[in-house]
């Protein structure tokens, strides 16, 4: 497998921004009884709820308008402003509601948008419906330990973290594992791209790089103090920037993309926090798990990437939690965060809001 390093200068302008990915169809709402939503876009899903009743769901077209800048970068339109519901969000705190607990050892999880949430128990990974019925999807490969990292690529293959083996594996969509990155120190949050490209963090390298297709590795940013036990990350088209949490400094910081070189800026520090997993909503804020202290916050932003504020404590959980997900397919609300982590259970929280497009597999013929 071909790899090398090499740094991610001036030629990622020259590369040009991948556009946003389209967001398909969304999931139905988690309810019993017959329930329908609209948005202003996208076709309607339909799925049973958990608690067996007929669900109806409706794609979202609101939120964030994305475009190409004239210089490569991405331009945020009118949608993005606080304005309609992202100037409504309710604050919380929420209740977040157990939708299962048998997935022990699994930091990270991924929604297929087909009406499966997928992931990590013993040493398989495992497929999962709104129904409670699981079924194997692939093994890995090694012996057992964590999966920090589980995320989908627009190809339809997952991508997993294996930080006690250094690698990345992809994992097909009939459940073949083979190797994609290899040689690395302690892989753990993961963000695909609409290009293909796979945006990490090496916590134990105190770096964030980029995995390109060819399996060769970009450095975007290393070194403490901007750059300590980098965790959770997401990769912004809109903003054509990379968010990242300092896991023990409880801090996000960002890297614009549109500036090559420029040490990665402090969005917002959470006192007394190990922060994790982070996530990007429609709107453009930020939600973060933190782990040390069972919570859930969400982190208003600016359209520059700016901080509105301190982090909003939106939710806490009874057992350890990692990392979360907006619900996406059939039987799963496509406005509610999944947050799950190592204990094993994952939980939603309705937070009212949908997340920002991120890749999927293709819709079933």
């Amino acid at each position: 497998m071909k790899r090398g390093y090499r740094l991610l200068g001036w030629a990622l302008l020259l590369f040009g921004a991948p556009s946003a990915c389209s967001g398909g169809h969304v999931g139905a709402a988690s309810s019993s009884g017959a329930s329908a939503s609209a948005g202003e876009g996208g076709g309607a899903a339909t799925g049973t709820g958990e608690g067996g009743g007929a669900v109806v769901g409706a794609g979202e077209g609101g939120g964030a308008a994305v475009g190409a800048g004239e210089g490569g970068g991405v331009a945020v339109g009118a949608g993005a402003g606080p304005s309609g519901e992202c100037a409504a969000l309710a604050p919380g705190p929420f209740e977040p509601a157990l939708v299962t607990d048998g997935f022990i050892g699994s930091e990270d999880f991924a929604f297929d948008g087909r009406g499966y949430l997928v992931a990590k128990q013993g040493p398989n990974l495992v497929r999962f419906d709104a129904t409670g019925r699981t079924s194997n999807f692939a093994s890995l490969p090694g012996p057992p330990g964590p999966v920090p990292g589980l995320r989908y690529r627009p190809d339809g293959t997952l991508v997993a973290a294996l930080p006690n083996q250094g690698a990345v594996v992809q994992i097909s969509t009939t459940g073949m594992v083979d190797d994609y990155v290899t040689g690395l120190t302690d892989p753990n949050g993961l963000a695909p791209d609409a290009l293909g490209n796979v945006w990490a963090t090496d916590l134990a390298g105190d770096r964030v790089i980029r995995l390109n297709p060819d399996a060769t590795i970009d450095e975007i940013a290393s070194g403490a103090p901007e750059v300590s036990g980098p965790n959770g990350i997401v990769f912004d088209p809109a903003r054509w920037a990379v968010f990242y949490t300092n896991s023990s400094a409880g801090e996000i910081r960002k890297i614009d993309l549109n500036n090559p070189g420029e040490p990665p800026s402090l969005v917002v520090t959470v006192a007394s926090s190990v922060l994790d997993g982070l996530v990007l909503d429609t709107c453009g804020h930020l939600y973060t798990v933190d782990n040390e202290n069972r919570k859930l916050y969400r982190v208003r932003l600016d359209a520059g990437g700016a901080a509105l504020g301190e982090a909003e404590l939106l939710a806490r959980f009874p057992t350890g939690v990692a990392n979360a997900q907006f619900g996406a397919g059939p039987g799963f609300d496509a406005r509610t965060l999944y947050v799950g982590g190592a204990a094993g259970s994952i939980y939603a929280v309705a937070v009212g809001i949908g997340g920002a497009p991120v890749p999927a597999p293709p819709e079933a013929p």
